[in-house]
This record gives structure tokens, sequence and C-alpha cells, in this order.
């Protein structure tokens, strides 16, 4: 067996327990060929103590490195080579406990309460026999999830079947909602109200009246100067005007 730097031998047999051996113990659930995706893994690994700081290139060093071969890796799955224990899966039908637990997100209550529980396509609803290990699992993918208790053998017993997989697991389809157990729904914490903006400061406007007057006044002005130049009176008091504004920027 070739010799690895001692991070990454201890990672290989961490990864040799996890995926050969007990799996179930991690909440991960192996395909038919053994597989799961790197990204389950991971996820197991980072609610780990001691191996949060494990990332996917480490992984592929170790399954490229340790040898003999003990992992492999297709596209965005591992699997482990070295013969493990018998069957995980246990024929389905078994009789459940009287209860099992799965956590789910937050933002998911609502639709769990209305339609009950559904995996995701393709996938299996993997429910645990102690609270402990159900949030345990829900945390990888939300802080704070929400605890939801099935009435497995009532479910059973109303043809929902169940399958155990290793010690304390149990594998279901969808799962009505008269079986459920839910907390009520936390309450939505307010949103603060958007400060208002400050009133902008209103510019008192001279009255239509006086700007009128003024108006007049240089037009009748303008005139008288105009006829003495003999030049239109709006060009002269257009004049006048400019020289105003000129002598007021000075």
């Amino acid at each position: 067996m070739r010799r690895l730097p001692r991070p990454l031998e201890n990672l290989a047999r961490m990864l040799t327990y996890i995926l050969c051996h007990r799996p179930d113990e991690f909440g991960l659930v192996l395909d038919e060929e053994g597989f799961i995706p790197l990204k389950q893994l991971l996820a197991a690994l980072a609610g780990e103590p001691g191996w949060t700081h494990v990332r996917r290139q480490q992984v592929e060093q170790v399954a490229a490195l340790w040898q003999p071969p003990a992992f492999e890796i297709a596209g965005d799955r591992i699997r482990g080579l070295v013969p493990g224990p018998a069957q995980l899966r246990r024929p389905p039908g078994e009789a459940p406990p009287a209860l099992l637990h799965v956590g789910i997100p937050p933002k998911a209550h609502a639709a769990v309460a209305e339609r009950g529980l559904k995996p995701r396509p393709g996938k299996e609803l993997v429910l645990a026999g102690d609270p402990q290990t159900a949030l345990k699992l829900a945390r990888r993918r939300s802080p704070e999830p929400v605890l939801v208790t099935v009435r497995a053998r009532a479910a059973a017993q109303a043809g929902v079947v169940f399958q155990g997989y290793g010690e304390g697991l149990y594998l279901a389809p969808a799962i009505p909602r008269e079986y459920l157990q839910l907390p009520p729904a936390a309450p939505e914490p307010e949103r603060p109200k958007p400060k208002a903006k400050p009133a902008r400061p209103e510019i008192p406007l001279p009255p239509v009246g006086a700007l009128a007057g003024d108006l007049a006044a240089a037009m009748k002005k303008a005139g008288k100067a105009a006829r003495k130049k003999g030049e239109p009176a709006w060009k002269t008091a257009s004049r006048r005007e400019r020289r105003k504004k000129g002598g007021s920027r000075r």
C-alpha cells in the first residue's frame, strides 16, 4: 500500500468506513451500484467534528493515490471498492416502529402541512428512528430544521411501504398528511417599515404678478431707449437683462 501524507491517509480511512462499512450511520443511501453523490458525501463530512475542511479535491487525491484502489469516482458520484458489510437494504414491507422522524427546512412547512411528505424525483424519504439523528441529517440542508414525526406503523397499515436500511433508518415513498405530526408554523418576522424620506424644503417663488410687472416695466423702459437708438424694443430689453445678470454674477 502506497503511503500518503498523514492528513490524506486519515481521510482515506474515514472514507473507507463511510462508503464501505457504515453509510447508514451518516444517513447516506447507496444506489444499486453502491454510488452516492459526492455532494452528499461532502455534506456528511462537513457535519462531523474534525472533517469540516474536506473538499472535493482532497477526495479526488485520495481516490487517485490510495493503493490498492479503494474508491471509484464516476462523474459526480463516488463508491467504495473494498468489500463491505452485508446488504444494507432489507426487504420492503418490514413493519416499522410506531414513530419515525424526519427534519424539513422551515420554508417547506406550509407545503408539507398541506400535501404531506414527498421525496425528490427519483429519491426516497430517509426517516430516522430517533429525533436527534433526523435533525442531524436535516441540518445539512437547513441550519434550523423543523422536526416532523411520522406515525409510521399507522401509515404502513394503510399501505405505505417502508424499507429498513442499516441501523435505525427507514426508506419510504410519499407519506400522506394524515400520518404526520408537525409543530405550528413559526410566525414570520415583521419586516421593518421603510423610513420616510425627509421632505425637501420648499423654495418660495415670487408672485406671478410681480414677474409680469417687472417684465412690463423693462419693456416700457426699453421702448423708450429703442426709440432713441432706432432699434426694436425687445432687443433693447434683452440686452438690459443680460447686463443685469452679468452684474449679479460678479
